[in-house]
């Protein structure tokens, strides 16, 4: 049975399908930028979005038991979070080297939104995730 667009909710996992989708779209970028900037930003941008990535993963893949675990899950989480706000510090650098040359970003398009968008999405996504578990499991032994 289908449900009404209106009555749906985010999916449990849909912090890992966002943060998936902005590795892909850093990756996309980076592909894109001039030859200059790719020992200079454009690979730190994109292992700085391949960590945010891996960390959701490894967190989505801890299923607590106990506290210990629970603790484990959350720390991937936290390390996915610092790593989503040190992509935000790198990006802004490497957005205002992109604007001395104005000439030649016709590439970038809406790329910077949709950036914005998805880092946007991702930290409120992984805030929701690590307020519900810390609900969920508070009585684990």
């Amino acid at each position: 049975m289908s449900v009404y667009k209106a009555l749906r909710g985010d999916s449990s996992v849909q912090f890992v399908e966002t943060a998936r989708k902005l590795a892909v779209h850093t990756r996309k970028c980076c592909l894109k930028m001039p030859k200059r900037y790719t020992f200079y930003g454009a690979q730190e941008l994109s292992a700085l979005a391949d960590t945010v990535y891996n960390e959701v993963k490894m967190a989505n893949s801890v299923f607590p038991g106990n506290q210990h675990e629970a603790q484990l899950r959350q720390d991937h989480l936290i390390e996915a979070n610092a790593t989503l706000q040190a992509l935000i510090g790198q990006l802004g650098i490497m957005a205002d080297l992109l604007k001395q040359n104005p000439e030649k970003l016709r590439w970038l398009g809406n790329s910077l939104e949709e950036w914005a968008s998805l880092i946007s999405e991702e930290a409120k996504l992984i805030s929701g995730v690590k307020k519900s578990d810390k609900e969920r499991f508070k009585n684990l032994p």
